[in-house]
């Protein structure tokens, strides 16, 4: 899957490289003031600009509109990022770094990405960091200011999981402990490829919320047209069609793999409310039949979308929580992931199931003579 990476790239892997490990653009809740990143070339590395230019740009700044006057979220936009998703502890209550936490954890990004890559290479380049730092700026990957994802509750933490969850959690660990035990030394029965998880069988990659991190193919398409937007995943070409029109949601027996997702707009937000997601594909393992999830998109300059998701589950958290994403531009177009095609996974592990057996067999036949 990994070639995957370097095809939609269009770009060198260096490019490739940095783009894997550096955040984007976070904006602060009331303001640009908040935002930190410009690389240029001169001086070398990234440059944070001050408080007023950013206020300034966020003033003058006008959200272009679609030609049925919808605000336009249309394009390409990269969820890539290292800032964790809950807070570490050493900065306790603290939301944002300091310009110069900001740009130290930056540049920790930038090394990441290059000996991510290059590693096990036989054709290891030399380290330059502001190169490295100017093109992963040059494919829309900028600097985050927050010290998590998670905004709500105010700690960057998740809150902690009700007891149902628990037990929930509990008995399928058990589940899985069992079907390990069955066979002495296999993992698992793969009896068939209904025994393998969704993602290895390319049935889907998960998702909302848009996904956010270190891995690769977090890219996004959105497309908007009269009554509908579009929002188009990287990472297993999946697709979300979410109506405007004030309809209401699907019966509670009928289950997309996304869920189903009502969209409007709150002025130039568009919030999205996604229910009825399906039993093994829900986020961080929340329970589909109480899980809620609403998501908020607002574009805030020409470069960057503020990505907000609310989790709402009271049999699996013990109160809701919010994280904030960034979106960054970056150029198209998206290629195919092509899953099924290349699915060699799939295969070998039921061929390996296979070759299991027959030793088993075979080892028994020999026992009895």
């Amino acid at each position: 899957m990994r070639d995957r990476v370097l095809r939609s790239s269009g770009a060198l892997a260096v490019v490739v490289a940095v783009a894997l490990w550096v955040p984007a653009f976070v904006a602060a809740p009331t303001s640009l003031g908040s935002f930190v990143g410009v690389a240029q070339a001169s001086g070398g590395g990234a440059q944070v600009p001050s408080a007023a230019a950013a206020k300034t740009a966020a003033k003058t700044w006008t959200p272009p509109r679609t030609p049925d006057g919808q605000p336009d979220l249309q394009g390409y936009w990269t969820s890539l990022s290292f800032t964790p998703l809950e807070r570490p502890a050493k900065f306790g209550t603290r939301e944002f770094l300091t310009d110069a936490e900001a740009e130290e954890f930056y540049k920790a990004g930038v090394q990441r990405s290059y000996e991510f890559t290059f590693a096990n290479s036989a054709e290891t380049p030399v380290y330059d960091a502001t190169v490295y730092a100017l093109d992963a700026w040059q494919n829309g990957v900028r600097m985050n200011k927050r010290t998590s994802l998670v905004v709500d509750p105010p700690d960057g933490r998740i809150p902690s999981r009700t007891p149902e969850a628990l037990k929930r959690a509990a008995v399928a660990r058990g589940r899985a402990t069992v079907n390990a035990a069955e066979d002495g030394q296999r993992v698992a029965g793969f009896e068939g490829p209904e025994d393998l998880s969704i993602g290895v069988r390319c049935l889907t990659f998960g998702g909302p919320p848009i996904p956010a991190g270190a891995g690769y193919n977090n890219n996004t398409q959105i497309v908007q047209g009269p009554g509908y937007v579009m929002i188009e995943y990287e990472w297993g070409s999946e697709t979300r069609i979410i109506p405007l029109d004030g309809r209401p949601h699907l019966p509670p027996n009928i289950r997309p793999w996304h869920g189903d997702p009502r969209g409007h707009w709150e002025g130039s937000t568009l919030v999205v409310e996604t229910t009825n997601f399906r039993p093994g594909n829900t986020y961080q393992n929340a329970n589909p039949a109480s899980l809620r999830m609403t998501e908020r998109f607002t574009r805030i300059d020409a470069e960057t979308i503020e990505y907000k998701y609310t989790i709402d589950d009271p049999t699996t958290w013990t109160k809701p929580w919010s994280a904030i994403i960034p979106l960054s531009r970056v150029d198209g177009p998206m290629f195919e992931y092509a899953c099924h095609e290349g699915n060699n996974g799939a295969i070998n592990i039921l061929e390996g199931a296979r070759a299991q057996d027959k030793a088993a067999a075979d080892a028994q036949k020999k026992g009895s003579k």
